[in-house]
């Protein structure tokens, strides 16, 4: 059970991120439900948070359901972020180098952007990869 110190805690969190100044990145969101539940959620359980969202999310994608499939989305994308901030990652920055380094290796070195028959985006094989060793 949650003491009224708690409780309070939570509301003075919740106050300050809905402030227009800042919005709750999916990292805040985790730690927040860790501390409202007290919850310490270890690298195995979000292992196997992720792999039970993950077969959830496939279903409804089987389904060709629209809402469901976004809601287990979500859950995967939470619990994704519930899995780093276990480990001690920070994979607000590490996803935000990501798209980057995306954007900057898909230009060719002529320019151009190069698709595959599928339609993948083929990755300019001379551009740096990204760096996210700083990160762990």
């Amino acid at each position: 059970m949650l003491t009224q110190e708690q409780i309070d805690d939570w509301v003075e969190t919740v106050s300050y991120y809905n402030r227009e100044t800042k919005e709750k990145t999916p990292t805040d969101m985790v730690k927040e439900f860790s501390k409202v539940t007290q919850q310490k959620g270890t690298p195995y359980l979000y292992a196997a948070l992720i792999q039970e969202e993950f077969d959830e999310w496939r279903s409804e994608y089987l389904r060709n359901t629209k809402e469901p499939q976004l809601k287990e989305l979500a859950d995967l994308v939470y619990v994704v972020y519930g899995y780093a901030n276990a480990v001690g990652y920070n994979l607000d920055e590490a996803v935000k180098r990501v798209h980057d380094n995306n954007l900057g290796r898909c230009i060719q070195p002529d320019g151009s952007i190069k698709r595959r028959e599928d339609g993948k985006i083929e990755k300019n094989k001379a551009y740096p990869k990204v760096y996210l060793g700083d990160l762990i």
